[in-house]
């Protein structure tokens, strides 16, 4: 043990002693591929942020700016950048390389970073993007995207015509004029979806909150400590679930509406608009609940519950909580 300690202590000091070295690299990819319907793009784009808009050629062109200068010190092979390109029968695959091969580097640091790929494509190729610290921007896409990154952000809009999934591991994602299948699937970060039509969204976040505004659809939503806002949201199922969070939830419901919320730690705030018809049971351990949607049937009220039917009770409203506050409301 004395020994390792020894010979890394001396290494360390060695490193000290050398001196800093300099240099910049600046590279620059241009590459195109004629593709046709049915194809997709398989980005590996690693810490760069990605810019894809559609045009009416049927022709990927991928430009990849690569810029840093670099300082390192100690010795072997420093940083570089290489770019990967290949087209098999239906994909086209770029690859982005940052790295070196083996060497020993006490520090290293890169000023004056830039590292971009710009993309434009038909917006019927499907996309397949995997990164590491680069943010993703999409616009005007008809077809299927599976988007993975570690940490960087996603913004997509007027995105229609396939299935959207989305995993991020410490990033927000913002939507806006998405329709049709939507997953996201986060871990440290908020999701924010506006102006969207979804036949299904599954929405799940550990710690960050949701923003749903001016929307509809069937939503399935889970958060761990976070919060969860619906406003102008016009909903057939919806089923929200939480441990640490507020949920505020502006819908508008239909008569066969099927609404599930449960938490653990965390105040409720619906109002319902719509031509409401649907039974509603609220149960607690420890918060005061409060129900107004009118004229109601069957209401109960006792311990830990209140229940009752609006309009017939043709949908069904459950509300769980442990320690929380409930309110009820008409809407809009």
């Amino acid at each position: 043990m004395r020994t390792t300690a020894f010979v890394c202590a001396a290494l360390v000091g060695l490193l000290v002693c050398l001196p800093a070295s300099a240099r910049v690299i600046d590279k620059d990819y241009h590459e195109t591929f004629a593709v046709k319907e049915g194809m997709k793009l398989l980005l590996k784009h690693g810490d760069g942020d990605v810019v894809i808009t559609p045009w009416d050629k049927d022709v990927i062109d991928v430009q990849i700016r690569y810029h840093a200068d670099v300082t390192s010190v100690g010795f072997g092979v420093e940083v570089d950048f290489n770019a990967e390109f290949r087209q098999t029968d239906d994909t086209v695959i770029v690859k982005g390389n940052e790295g070196g091969s083996a060497g020993i580097f006490l520090r290293v640091s890169r000023n004056e970073y830039e590292y971009t790929y710009t993309i434009s494509a038909p917006s019927y190729v499907l996309l397949e993007l995997r990164g590491d610290d680069g943010d993703v921007e999409v616009s005007g896409w008809r077809a299927g995207i599976d988007c993975g990154l570690d940490d960087g952000d996603v913004v997509m809009t007027d995105v229609t015509g396939g299935s959207v999934r989305i995993d991020v591991e410490d990033g927000d994602v913002r939507l806006g004029g998405v329709t049709g299948e939507l997953v996201v699937m986060g871990d440290d970060g908020d999701v924010k979806v506006s102006q969207s039509t979804l036949d299904h969204a599954l929405i799940s976040v550990e710690d960050g909150s949701v923003d749903v505004v001016d929307s509809s659809g069937r939503f399935e939503i889970t958060v761990d400590d976070g919060d969860v806002d619906l406003r102008r949201v016009a909903v057939g199922t919806v089923d929200i679930r939480g441990n640490d969070g507020d949920f505020d939830l502006d819908l508008t419901v239909g008569r066969d509406a099927n609404i599930t919320v449960v938490t653990d730690d965390g105040d409720v705030t619906m109002r319902l608009g719509g031509e409401l018809s649907l039974d509603y049971l609220v149960t607690m351990d420890d918060g005061d609940v409060e129900v107004n949607l009118g004229e109601v049937t069957n209401g109960e009220t006792r311990d830990h519950r209140v229940s009752g039917t609006i309009g017939g009770g043709k949908g069904l409203l459950r509300v769980r909580t442990s320690d929380g506050d409930v309110v009820i409301t008409r809407g809009a």
